[in-house]
């Protein structure tokens, strides 16, 4: 009987060339878009490598990556992490930062991603996906901060460059500060003459500032015209910019729910007994006007008011709304709808393709 030797009795040796074809077929395959066949490579593969952390990494890697693509983010969690764990790398940081994000872990990604910007200062797409995961929660100053922080100077694939410059111009314009996306963007298109991206984002910034201007001239307009209330009657108007605020609405709808109570006054003679089913009520009515319709009850519930009675109010100014031409309705009571956005002139264009239209510093 032959004798069992003490390398027999340990995990058998990892077939290193056969993972080393089952990584080359990995990038062969996601560049074609085929996902599955990673997923069922790195499968095959993974039973051999033996005691191998960063070949089991590097296959976890591959696989995360194709149900990421694949629009399953728990699996790609499942690979990721453990990736992470076994190696961390800066493209396995990326790709469970993401697979968080997915599944609604969108602290914990943010968390992942300052650690591995620690770990990899030189990982640019560490802090710059981490300025787009807070630009996403509408953090637009931390993200602005977090593209501060970035070192000059450093070298940067031209490609990210120009995707930095774009996302840099774009948080500025988000905070008011359009001058400055402006010097950006100006910046970006004399480095990179070619870039059709950033050609794109100064035609959106130009758009966006057009309308920011149109926006503040409407409020200011309507600001000024309204007139003054008393009694129950200004109740309702006051409730209007509480429950508007506490809603995070933006200024314009507030006030074109304020427009729109006092039109409804003219036409209607009214007493409400208590205001905040009225106030709850003209905010929905503009948003329906906006094509951006909220729930009657959270709506109420939020404005502390009876869901009863908030149908009751909505049903009547409805119908007042309804006895006008729609785009008269619109022009007169509408926010982010309102035709008067596009009415306002835009600035001159530039006169020369390499420059871009010059904001005003705000």
């Amino acid at each position: 009987m032959r004798s069992v030797s003490s390398h027999d009795s340990h995990e058998p040796e990892p077939q290193i060339p056969r993972i080393e074809r089952a990584l080359r077929r990995c990038l062969e395959w996601s560049r074609t878009g085929r996902h599955l066949k990673i997923i069922a490579e790195v499968d095959r593969a993974l039973p051999a490598i033996g005691h191998q952390p960063r070949l089991e990494a590097q296959l976890l890697i591959w696989k995360a990556q194709a149900h990421l693509s694949l629009g399953d983010p728990e699996q790609a969690h499942r690979a990721s992490e453990r990736s992470w764990t076994l190696d961390p790398t800066p493209h396995a940081c990326h790709l469970l930062a993401n697979a968080l994000t997915a599944i609604c872990r969108s602290d914990d990604a943010e968390q992942l991603l300052r650690s591995g910007w620690q770990l990899f200062p030189d990982a640019y797409h560490l802090p710059v996906q981490l300025a787009i995961l807070l630009s996403d929660q509408g953090r637009h100053p931390e993200a602005l901060d977090t593209i501060d922080e970035l070192p000059s100077g450093a070298p940067v694939p031209d490609e990210l460059q120009v995707f930095l410059l774009g996302l840099h111009a774009n948080l500025l314009a988000a905070v008011g500060r359009w001058g400055e996306a402006d010097g950006v963007l100006r910046e970006g298109r004399y480095r990179h003459p070619e870039s059709g991206m950033l050609e794109e984002a100064q035609l959106s910034l130009t758009d966006a500032w057009t309308r920011f201007r149109a926006r503040e001239a409407l409020v200011r307009s309507w600001f000024d015209g309204l007139s003054p209330l008393d009694g129950a009657h200004a109740e309702v108007d006051e409730m209007v910019t509480r429950v508007g605020g506490a809603n995070e609405l933006d200024e314009l709808v507030i006030i074109a729910a304020r427009r729109l109570w006092r039109a409804y006054l003219e036409v209607e003679a009214l007493q409400p007994r208590t205001p905040e089913p009225w106030a709850a009520a003209l905010l929905l009515a503009v948003l329906e006007l906006d094509g951006a319709a909220s729930s009657i009850a959270s709506t109420a519930r939020r404005a502390r008011a009876s869901e009863s009675t908030t149908r009751s109010a909505l049903a009547r100014l409805r119908g007042f709304l309804d006895g006008l031409e729609p785009d008269l309705a619109r022009r007169a009571f509408a926010a982010n709808n309102n035709p008067r956005l596009d009415a306002i002139e835009p600035p001159p264009p530039a006169h020369d393709v390499g420059h871009v239209v010059p904001f005003p510093s705000r």
